[in-house]
């Protein structure tokens, strides 16, 4: 059954038909990202098919890489929800004097959310049940003390029993006074930041409500809650920017509407808790909330409220999903400077004020690093057609790498090529964090009966463009705006730095020792065409 190893590098021994922990017998990769690789597999003691996840082979020997799978094992171990991908083993392998952590996992059939937006626009109603069935998963992680810190479409799985979210390679403890161990880092996905992730190091379960806000208002509106073109302005709105008006929605009910824009608050104490957004939602989608109670153990202490369960009614299913992609950003952790305490927020706040007034003056003297982009551009359904994934693999397994995004403010050496973004004219801005991201598994789901029909858009046309250094795709979603869809460093380059846009002039930069080669890629007449500069 062994077949040919099929990644590259020091981690290459993982291949079709390898064996791990005696019991899970690789198949095929069903999604990667920067850190990992999913794989689906054989459990021959159970006879079951499960989806592995692996330290991918570019993070090797990426300690953080491989301690974040062993986090997320531990994290979703601890949950037992119905629309939380369930965690069933964690092993480790060791090869060429390495060794490597996996975590096996429940294998999720469908696609992400990611996917089936990119699709085209969805009904309320499937909106409203989606992030419902979010709402109750983070109400189930919430009533333990967890806090997922990463809710994105991207890790958000469409399996024909409803949603089920994916990814707790980041969650945290609940910490309302903070940790003090992130004074320059912030790890999750800018366009989901709450602005209290951005000025302080509390872990709260308002966070995560945040996040949900913004995916329930793109799913009802097609658009993000602000209009951004780059990092530096959506973190800026995250900060100090009212989000757009969410206008009256046929088949949306005022209430619901309420709640997207209190999900949405500046303040974390104006936010409606998990559970009762939970509840609000399926009310809105005509589902029904059970409280599990009666299966419940008997306690007795008060305790946290019991898990929110909510069961889709019969004629409901869930919206089609098209399989993920590999976003493949990624950068290396940089230690946070040791920080008095009582100096963490005026540290970070100077952090960030750095980073918007300096990337306004010089356009890249500082910037904050994306470590992926699955879901830095929301799709939009009201102005240009979404650009097409970078590539396309059969499913994604629970919690593959789809795109999880560790926003992180670092200074770094100014880049000549980097263009300088004009500010967006609109109430809205979007900002991105230290960076971490996912794929989808195997089967994809007929599309949701109930979802609006669309004339499907004309395609950007993509081109792959080369150098010595490396070659990437990209696609025009706009004639002045470029978009990088995937990027390949060419031995013995390495990828530096992404900024993969849509933007009038995204840029990849390689490096190999101290030659550092920036490639910048422009729209003429709707046709990608690349300029390189070499430092």
């Amino acid at each position: 059954m062994n077949g040919p190893p099929i990644l590259d590098g020091e981690f290459g021994q993982a291949h079709p038909g390898l064996l791990l922990g005696g019991r899970y017998r690789l198949q095929t990769p069903i999604g990667a990202g920067g850190m990992a690789v999913v794989w689906q597999a054989h459990d021959h003691v159970l006879a079951r098919a499960v989806a592995v996840k692996l330290v991918a082979p570019t993070a090797a020997g990426n300690q953080h890489a491989r301690d974040r799978i062993g986090h997320e094992a531990r994290a979703a171990a601890a949950l037992a929800h119905p629309n939380i991908a369930q965690v069933y083993d964690y092993g480790e392998m060791t090869t060429a004097g390495q060794t490597f952590p996996y975590v096996v996992m429940e294998l999720v059939p469908g696609g992400t959310l990611l996917r089936r937006l990119s699709a085209g626009p969805v009904a309320p109603q499937f909106a409203m049940r989606v992030c419902a069935e979010i709402a109750a998963a983070l109400a189930a992680a919430h009533a333990e003390g967890l806090v997922h810190r990463d809710i994105k479409p991207a890790n958000v799985m469409l399996a024909p029993t409803g949603a089920k979210v994916v990814d707790f390679g980041i969650a945290a403890v609940v910490s309302p006074g903070g940790s003090g161990e992130l004074d320059s880092e912030v790890l999750g996905t800018a366009a989901y930041l709450a602005p209290e992730r951005l000025t302080g190091d509390a872990v709260q379960p308002a966070s995560d409500v945040y996040a949900l806000g913004v995916v329930l208002y793109l799913l009802l509106s097609g658009r993000s809650p602000w209009t951004s073109e780059d990092t530096r302005q959506t973190l800026e709105a995250h900060l100090h920017l009212e989000p757009a008006a969410l206008p009256p929605t046929p088949g949306v009910p005022d209430h619901v509407i309420g709640l997207c824009n209190r999900c949405l608050a500046k303040d974390p104490l104006v936010r409606p808790s998990a559970r009762e957004t939970a509840e609000v939602l399926a009310g809105g989608a005509g589902m029904r909330v059970v409280n599990d109670e009666a299966h419940l153990p008997a306690r007795t202490d008060p305790g946290p409220d019991p898990t929110v369960l909510i069961h889709r009614a019969p004629s409901s299913r869930p919206g089609a999903a098209a399989p993920p992609v590999d976003s493949g950003l990624r950068t290396e952790l940089i230690p946070s400077p040791a920080t008095p305490p009582n100096a963490r927020t005026a540290y970070r706040r100077w952090l960030i004020t750095a980073a918007l007034v300096i990337v306004a003056g010089t356009g890249g003297a500082f910037w904050v690093h994306q470590l992926t982009t699955t879901d830095r551009d929301e799709p939009s359904w009201a102005g240009a057609p979404p650009a097409p994934a970078a590539s396309a693999t059969t499913s994604r397994g629970p919690g593959a790498p789809e795109a999880t995004t560790s926003t992180r403010l670092t200074p770094v050496a100014p880049a000549a090529t980097r263009p300088h973004s004009q500010p967006a004219t609109s109430a809205g801005a979007s900002v991105r964090a230290s960076p971490t991201d996912p794929a989808t598994p195997a089967t994809t789901a007929t599309p949701d009966e109930t979802a609006p029909s669309t004339t499907p858009a004309t395609e950007p046309t993509e081109r792959t463009l080369s150098t010595v250094a490396g070659t990437v795709r990209a696609n025009c979603p706009s004639p002045a705006t470029a978009q990088i869809l995937s990027w390949k460093a060419a031995t013995p380059y390495k990828v530096q730095a992404v900024d993969p846009g849509p933007a009038s002039a995204p840029t990849v930069t390689f490096k190999h020792g101290k030659t550092l080669l920036t490639m910048s890629v422009s729209c003429t007449n709707g046709t990608p065409t690349a300029t390189t500069q070499q430092a």
